[in-house]
């Protein structure tokens, strides 16, 4: 019996690579798996103009002040990202889940604040993950 019970497990293991093999070859397939992840490791996805408003939201009303966000590449971000938003950073990077990322930063019209988000966008996707956020103020 232990023979049969270890060729059944064995069965089951050849069953589940060979799906995780066939679904990776479909498109649709694997932007579901993407987003799952997401949501999973990173909480409810967002379009981007629903972060920009999430970002912009962060500041308080100021008469006369349109509350804004802008958005800029990760790459080019010129400010020290600190060692933790990093290491997130590098984490979602390493998921393979993300296309883009971006850091966001609330504004009063182009005057940049506090507390930019860095932010993924989900491969194939236009649904945005925050990945982390920081104070700098």
């Amino acid at each position: 019996m232990n023979q049969q019970s270890d060729s059944i497990e064995a069965t089951k293991v050849d069953a589940a690579a060979r799906l995780r093999r066939i679904r990776s070859q479909l498109p649709g397939q694997v932007l579901r798996d993407r987003i799952d992840t997401a949501r999973a490791c990173y909480g409810p996805l967002y379009t981007m103009a629903e972060v920009r408003r999430k970002v912009a939201d962060t500041l308080p009303r100021k008469l006369g002040f349109a509350r804004s966000a802008t958005l800029e590449p990760i790459e080019t971000f010129g400010e020290r990202i600190p060692d933790e938003a990093v290491l997130k950073y590098d984490d979602a990077v390493q998921s393979g889940v993300f296309s883009n990322f971006w850091v966001a930063t609330p504004t009063y019209y182009r005057e940049h604040q506090v507390d930019p988000w860095i932010i993924g966008e989900v491969k194939g996707t236009e649904l945005c993950a925050v990945i982390a956020q920081w104070d700098v103020g």
